[in-house]
Parts: structure tokens; sequence; C-alpha cells
């Protein structure tokens, strides 16, 4: 059953639609709309509300080091996961000949961010799922003396397909010489993010955690930050910008606050300032266990109705997002958004996603309008 808060009063758009696209597009709480219109009367002051913007910044920062769990000074905020992604991509000393594995469940940003340095003599190795599973040994046996970095999604945008193994997989990418990196964007704020044996995580928070696009959370471990120069510089990266000798040399902020080179996204660090204290009194294992039941009804559903699921079976990698294969994928979201029911359907699948503003009447609601819309009569739903 769903967790027994006034989650519905927080998003009271959700009266007017059966909303499951989150995995696009969070929806925006009252709170956070609140903070947004925190942050519009503070700057609207001008530079008299400077040094507030930069308390609330060193806030949120904190509320995020404390959700994720990691030391002090390993977290900073980039525009999105696309630019922490290719900030590490570009601070990594490539040879001729280095390797990265990733999965073909992966955001096309953790694709050609790394086919990007093929001319670089990188090759990329992509490991294929099955049935939209993917198991540990399919991308450990992929991993080679000559492979620099394995880079996953914790939980796929394509599938929802979740990989509950990320601590082995870090840890088998050391025992070769590689670092790990993860991108959380489809995970941080919906299920449990972990980061043992992850050297670099990414998550963009426009969805689960539902702010405004251009933000994004960053973390880097303590031992990496040792020896990762920054590809980029700018002055919020330095701690003093006026020293005598600024026009010879330069230094960077200790930890990962090196990697913000210029004046953050204040707008939407407000808004995550209040999501993260939103989420840290729910608890987002809590939020998970009590959505599993609903994730599995709607999974269970549409086997019943006949479609061909891109979820494995195996509740072990289930997430917040469920999705099928079909050829008239678009026309059933149109024939979906005539019903106010929002999902996200292109690319040949139609994907769903349920979060805390979600009940499971409203999977109930899916369901019967899917098979209707296929033509098929569902049996009873896996409960």
């Amino acid at each position: 059953m769903p967790i027994p808060i006034p989650n519905r009063d927080k998003f009271p758009q959700t009266r007017d639609y059966t909303y499951l696209n989150t995995a696009a597009e969070g929806l925006l709480s009252t709170d956070t709309q609140e903070a947004l219109a925190e942050y519009v009367r503070a700057k609207a002051r001008g530079s008299v509300n400077r040094p507030k913007l930069y308390e609330v910044e060193a806030a949120t920062i904190d509320l995020a080091t404390k959700f994720l769990g990691v030391p002090e000074g390993s977290v900073t905020f980039l525009a999105n996961a696309t630019e922490a992604l290719n900030l590490l991509a570009n601070s990594l000393d490539w040879r001729e000949g280095d390797e990265v594995v990733i999965t073909d469940l992966e955001f096309p940003s953790n694709v050609v961010t790394w086919l990007r340095l093929a001319n670089k003599g990188v090759r990329l190795h992509v490991v294929n799922a099955d049935g939209g599973l993917i198991r540990l040994d399919d991308i450990t046996s992929r991993i080679t003396s000559r492979t620099k970095l394995v880079s996953v999604s914790q939980v796929s945008y394509k599938s929802g397909t979740q990989l509950p193994y990320l601590k082995q997989l870090g840890e088998e990418a050391h025992r070769a010489g590689a670092l790990f990196c993860v991108d959380a964007t489809q995970a941080l704020g919906r299920v449990p993010v972990g980061v043992d044996n992850v050297d670099y995580l990414v998550a963009s928070s426009y969805k689960w955690l539902f702010t405004p696009h251009g933000l994004g959370i960053t973390y880097c471990s303590p031992d990496l930050l040792e020896r990762l120069t920054p590809a980029t510089a700018g002055w919020y990266g330095v701690p003093d910008i006026f020293t005598p000798d600024r026009f010879e040399r330069f230094e960077y902020k200790p930890g990962a606050a090196r990697f913000a080179a210029g004046m953050p996204n204040f707008s939407s660090i407000y808004a995550l300032r209040a999501s993260l204290t939103y989420l840290s009194e729910i608890g987002v294992a809590r939020l998970d266990d009590s959505l599993r039941p609903i994730v599995q009804k709607m999974r269970g559903g549409l086997a019943d109705i006949g479609l061909k699921l891109l979820t494995p079976d195996d509740p072990a990698y289930h997430s917040g997002i469920v999705a099928f294969l079909h050829p008239q994928a678009a026309e059933i979201g149109e024939k979906l958004a005539e019903q106010d029911i929002i999902v996200w359907a292109n690319d040949g699948r139609v994907r769903s996603a349920v979060h805390l503003y979600n009940e499971e009447f409203e999977v109930d609601r899916y369901l019967e309008a899917v098979a209707k819309i296929v033509e098929r009569k569902p049996v009873s739903a896996t409960s």
C-alpha cells in the first residue's frame, strides 16, 4: 500500500490527470514551487541577497551529501548528468587502446560521451541486455586489463531495469584497475542509491527529485578527487579570485567544489533543498518498499494483457519504471493522453513511471485503458 502521508496534497495537479511520466519530467510540489518563489524574492533585491544565495547553496550541498551518505566535500552541483559525464571524460588521461564498458540500456549521453573518444583510440564495448535483463557476469566478462572505465545507469531510462549489484560491479572494475561511474538520474529520489565502490556518480534532478531543469548532483569519491584534474576552470572553482599573482597561476577549491566553474543555478538549488528535505523525512527506502506492490501490479497487468515487457521478471531488477514494446507505441501514447493518462510513448515502447504521488487506482485506470487501446481484454492483474 502507498505510504500513509498526504503525497497528493503536495501535488494538486494530479487531480487533473493520471501522471505516469516522472521518468521524463517530475512534477513540481507545492514545496518546490514555494521555494522557487522564495528565490525570486531573494533575487529581486539584487546583490543585497547574494550572501543568502550562497547560504542556501551550501545548505543544499550539505543535504545532498547526507542524502547520498558520502563524505563532506565530495558533492557539487553541475547543470545536469550530461555535463558531469563529459567533465569526467575530458578530465581523464586517455591512451590509445583504452576501453570503456557500458550497456545497451544507457541513455544517449552515456553513449556519445564515450563514442567521442574514438579519435583518441578509445574502444567502446556495449553489453547487450537479454529481455531487459543484464546479469553481473554479463558485464564483468567484458572487463579486461585494458578497461579504463565502466559506466552504467543504476536504473535504465529505456526499460526500468535496475542493476542490483553495483557494489560488486564496482569491486570487479577496481580489481581490473578501472574506474566505476554510475548515472543515478532514474534512481535518485525513488530507490535507494549507494556509492560503495563508486568513483563517480551523476544525477539530473528534474525527474524523481521534482525540481526545474538545469541542476545535477555530482559525486566524486575522495580517492578520485586526489588524482583528477578538472578539464574546466572558472572563478567559482577557485578559493580566491583576487590574489596578487592571479594572472600567473591559480589553485582549485578543495573537493568536488572545483568542478563548478561558474555561477550555479540558484533557482533550482532552492527547489532541490525543498525536495531533499521532504524526501529525507519520508525515507527513500520506505518509499520504494511502499510503491513496489503498485509497480508489481502494473507489470503483472501489462503481462496479462499479453504485451512484451522490457522490464525483467525478477523483482530485484525492478524500479519505478515499467516499459513495454509495441509497434504503435506513439499512437498508444496519444490515445492515453486523450484520456488524461500521461506516459512516455516513443522509440517503439511505452514507458510508465510510479512515484510518491501515484496511487493504485491510477494503475488500474492505466491498465484498463491500455487493454482497450490494444483491443485485448485483460485478465486479473497480479496484485
